[in-house]
């Protein structure tokens, strides 16, 4: 892998600038992280060097080690010329290349020990993604959030699983089994205070790239990071509302399900892109103003891609 590191490391010196305010060692790891992954995934579409589990891990690497980058400060043009001359480099090896092999196999290797992992953080600028393979989380990958208004969790919902007791050889060895196919549920969860009234709807504004082709990266006066504006994003509503009940435990919590649409829009913005959700009040309540809530959007398809790997 020496080979490959180091035209990596060269593509690195001639492209990207170290950002003033990036911390030195984690630009660095995440630079060369992220130009060996792109390495390896050009040099496997050309060759096909991995397995579907092997692939998808490398992705969510690769996409984890970009959102550093772009959060260090690093421009986007210099990131995806930097990728496209390693792309270049990886195309223009043979499929039995020793440094791609010797690459390829290491991969392996670690893979072999990663795919026992069964939690991770994505962290973000400000947030932090919680994603889990375990099959009895209520939540593949989640954010947990508090403000004046609402604790609440957004996220995607673990599939069921027949029968999350046992404990087969499909859980122990995951080597062995395919990704999940079952779609998880894009969902928010809102905790109830004694007295707080069941919503009546909360609706996702992520921004529109029909509207907006550029990642909206906060006010343009101020720099703080923020939502778009809702004039540049599209509504999406939940397809299902549910309030669940816990009487031993004393909680209500608010259930909002949304469609696949929403999940396939978020995971189209840049990691450093944020969107609102309204959290409209019941229609009994005096106060009509809709609550606004932000999430930042960070790894979030990186999670995503972690948790697609099998249960354990």
């Amino acid at each position: 892998m020496n080979r490959v590191s180091s035209v990596c490391a060269l593509c690195a010196s001639l492209l990207f600038v170290l950002p003033a305010q990036a911390e030195t060692k984690v630009y660095r790891d995440a630079e060369q992280a992220f130009l060996e992954r792109t390495s390896l995934r050009a040099a496997d579409e050309k060759c096909g060097y991995f397995t579907e589990l092997e692939r998808t891990a490398l992705t969510a690497g690769q996409l984890q080690a970009r959102g550093a980058l772009l959060r260090a400060g690093v421009d986007i043009n210099a990131i995806e010329s930097a990728a496209s001359e390693v792309e270049r480099f990886a195309n223009m090896q043979d499929c039995g290349s020793e440094d791609f092999m010797t690459a390829a196999g290491y991969l392996k290797d670690s893979f072999s020990a990663f795919i026992g992992t069964m939690v991770m953080d994505f962290t973000g600028a400000e947030s932090i993604w919680k994603a889990s393979r375990s099959r009895w989380d209520t939540w593949r990958i989640v954010q947990d959030r508090t403000t004046d208004s609402f604790v609440y969790q957004f996220g995607l919902l673990a599939p069921n699983i027949d029968d999350p007791d046992a404990f087969p050889a499909s859980f122990s060895r995951p080597l062995d089994n395919p990704l999940v196919e079952k779609p998880f549920d894009l969902a928010l969860d809102l905790h109830l205070d004694e007295g707080q009234k069941l919503p009546a709807s909360a609706r996702i504004l992520i921004r529109d790239p029909a509207k907006s082709i550029e990642p909206w990266l906060g006010n343009i006066f101020t720099n703080k990071p923020g939502p778009p504006p809702r004039a540049l994003t599209s509504a999406h509503w939940p397809s299902a509302r549910v309030m669940m009940e816990d009487e031993d435990a004393g909680t209500r919590t608010a259930r909002f399900r949304f469609s696949d649409s929403a999940t396939q829009a978020l995971m189209e913005l840049d990691p450093r892109e944020r969107v609102e959700i309204l959290v409209l009040p019941d229609a009994r309540e005096k106060d009509q103003r809709p609550t606004s809530l932000t999430i930042e959007v960070g790894d979030f398809t990186a999670a995503y891609l972690f948790t697609k790997l099998p249960p354990l």
